[in-house]
């Protein structure tokens, strides 16, 4: 009976436990586009990068380093990448909800792991504090520029959204980056 007792039990808590986490992954959930994809911005070298530290440019790309002014950073037991750098940002747009994409040709150099390219939503909260919620996609060591596409999901709410384009470093390396552009879609209707 205590066998019996203690699997439902177990049950029980394996089943909550997997709500929570459906309920936790609904907003990194990035709906379907239809398509075509419009491009609202292109950055240009022109374009100010937020960071400015360990960024550089050459010809038409930014050459960010992992680490700033050529000084090293030690990492701590945290899960916080080595160096996070915010290239640009942009309001939200102007719509009430979409699928935003950030597309770019990158590669990375003289790294051991590969760099993360995010585009992210930034919102204030009731609290004061920030809230992020971003999604990325994986440059993997090269010696040629590759083409990267990275989506989010992007709904209207009470406080406005900045919009994020980043990079983080989980270890030391290069980024080259060109021909960066931020496209929008609808969201196409749940049939």
């Amino acid at each position: 009976m205590f066998d019996e007792l203690f699997n439902n039990f177990q049950n029980f808590i394996i089943s909550k436990a997997q709500e929570v986490l459906k309920e936790l992954e609904k907003p990194l959930i990035i709906p379907e586009a239809a398509e075509p994809f419009v491009v609202i911005r292109r950055f240009t070298i022109a374009d100010s990068t937020i960071t400015k530290g360990g960024i550089r440019t050459l010809g038409e790309t930014w050459e960010v380093e992992a680490y700033e002014n050529n000084t090293q950073r030690f990492l701590t037991n945290s899960n916080d990448p080595l160096r996070n750098v915010i290239l640009f940002e942009v309001p939200e747009p102007d719509v009430q909800e979409c699928v935003l994409a950030c597309q770019f040709n990158a590669k990375a150099l003289n790294t051991e792991k590969s760099i993360a390219v995010s585009l992210g939503l930034r919102r204030p909260t009731e609290s004061g504090t920030m809230r992020r919620t971003s999604w990325g996609t994986g440059v993997s060591p090269t010696e040629n520029f590759h083409p990267h596409k990275v989506r989010a999901y992007f709904k209207k709410e009470a406080n406005a959204a900045t919009i994020q384009i980043g990079v983080q470093f989980e270890s030391s390396g290069i980024l080259e980056i060109r021909d960066i552009e931020l496209l929008q879609a609808p969201v196409k209707a749940q049939s």
